[in-house]
């Protein structure tokens, strides 16, 4: 048990990570993984009589989507190595329904009505969004500066960023960055 306070008198209880990585595949696909974990500081009884020790993961999940240059899944990998009861990987053949959709406008509207409720695992479906942030970061970017393959793909990256201006405060149409954005 973590009995350790820090400089605010706050005592850890739960610890959340989570990981996304933006990978360029050989066949020129883009995998972009994401990976999620819990624990406590405290020992837990789950439902299924497994005792899970302090700073032991009981939610360990990965998924993986393949997709192409235009942001559509064309493979989905799921593992949980790590989940508080064994009916939760029962959720996991259902993320299947993700190939042949696309990341962009309305992703997250699809994934609640493909995985809500009982549809899916709340954790899988909570680590889509990430998923698909890091798609954005990963996949536009690469296209331009690290693995053209055409004359155009140069363009990619700064059509992508273009479509960003007013989407947040940093990126609003009159700022430094924005304006910076569209030279």
């Amino acid at each position: 048990m973590n009995d350790e306070v820090d400089e605010w008198g706050r005592r850890l209880i739960h610890r959340r990570k989570v990981e996304c990585q933006g990978f360029l595949r050989a066949d020129g696909l883009w995998d972009i993984e994401g990976r999620l974990s819990d624990s406590k500081t405290h020992p837990v009884t789950l439902a299924e009589g497994r005792v899970v020790l302090a700073g032991q993961a009981y939610h360990g999940m990965v998924m993986r989507l393949t997709l192409d240059d235009d942001f559509v899944v064309r493979e989905v990998h799921v593992t949980m190595p790590d989940v508080p009861t064994s009916e939760c990987r029962g959720a996991m053949p259902g993320y299947e329904k993700l190939c042949g959709e696309r990341i962009g406008p309305g992703f997250s509207r699809r994934i609640k009505e493909l995985f809500g409720g009982t549809g899916g695992c709340v954790h899988l479906t909570e680590l889509l969004l990430p998923i698909a942030t890091t798609a954005f970061q990963t996949i536009p970017m690469a296209r331009s500066l690290v693995a053209p393959r055409t004359a155009a793909d140069t363009q990619v990256y700064s059509n992508a960023t273009s479509r960003l201006i007013n989407t947040c405060h940093a990126l609003r149409e009159d700022s430094p960055v924005a304006v910076f954005l569209k030279q």
